[in-house]
């Protein structure tokens, strides 16, 4: 299902996971895995018309500029994998991988255009400051969010649950599509939380939900919440262990001011041992 993957990698102890995360749903999937690497520079060195080259405003309105020294964890980690070792590892799984090296004043405003052209993008959360605040550029990644990019967990986590607040819509159609499938290809339990304050929406959301899941052969399950997808996901991820929780409809575009976001996503991320997937 998913086949073309693209994974930001720095060398950071959160991107080791997010490479860890990706090659194995590449090993699942039988997909391509593109290790990007962002190399920044000056605005001399690129040019007005090079790509990456636009200012990252919805960042320096979000959050203060990361601290040196990356991820918290990244000196706990003794010998990080070089590219090299990921290829090698990739190649025993027969898994066909290349590396990209791209340049832009802003890691996250370029890894965001590459993204473009990926069917699924793969990242670290990044030097978090405080539980479920990610760090610079993985907060970017998700507000100009474009592609379902997958958010790993701190640490590498088997994706067996799978949990995703569904509201009858088209966004929430496209994203449960795109659950289910992942959720076959991975062989996991999908959870539907059917998210609607009434009672007669509920049940309507409900039996719309089991009728399409009919298509796919996984095992699931859909309750109800009578409460805003933002009220229930965590509450509800916590009491199904949920290890992949998959936010539909996960982007700013109905939002007024730059540093307005999804409130589902960012509550997702504040559960523990979860990793979270925003599906546009």
């Amino acid at each position: 299902m998913v086949r073309n993957i693209v994974v930001g990698h720095d060398g950071s102890r959160s991107s080791e996971v997010a490479v860890a995360q990706a090659t194995r749903l590449a090993e699942l999937s039988g997909g391509r895995i593109s290790f990007a690497t962002v190399t920044t520079v000056d605005e001399a060195d690129l040019g007005v018309e090079a790509p990456g080259a636009e200012p990252d405003l919805a960042t320096l309105a979000l959050e203060p500029a990361a601290r040196e020294g990356g991820d918290d964890d990244r000196a706990a980690l003794e010998q990080p994998l070089s590219l090299e070792d990921i290829h090698r590892r990739c190649q025993e799984l027969n898994i066909v991988c290349e590396n990209e090296q791209l340049f832009g004043r802003h890691p996250g405003a370029r890894l965001l255009r590459r993204s473009w052209l990926a069917e699924l993008l793969v990242i670290g959360r990044g030097g978090e400051r405080r539980s479920g605040l990610p760090g610079r550029n993985t907060t970017f990644l998700l507000t100009e969010l474009v592609t379902p990019t997958l958010v790993c967990a701190r640490q590498y986590v088997e994706l067996r649950s799978v949990l995703i607040p569904y509201k009858l819509s088209v966004r929430g159609g496209r994203a449960l599509s795109f659950a289910a499938g992942l959720c076959q290809t991975l062989g996991a339990e999908l959870d539907v939380l059917v998210c609607e304050p009434r009672r007669s929406d509920a049940r309507e959301a409900q039996t719309a939900a089991e009728r399409f899941l009919r298509a796919y052969h996984l095992e699931s399950s859909t309750d109800v919440a009578l409460a805003q997808p933002h009220e229930a996901v965590q509450s509800a991820a916590l009491e199904r262990t949920s290890s992949l929780i998959i936010i539909p409809g996960a982007h700013k575009r109905n939002y007024i001011f730059p540093w307005q976001r999804n409130e589902t996503l960012w509550r997702a991320l504040e559960v523990p041992g979860a990793a979270v997937l925003a599906y546009p």
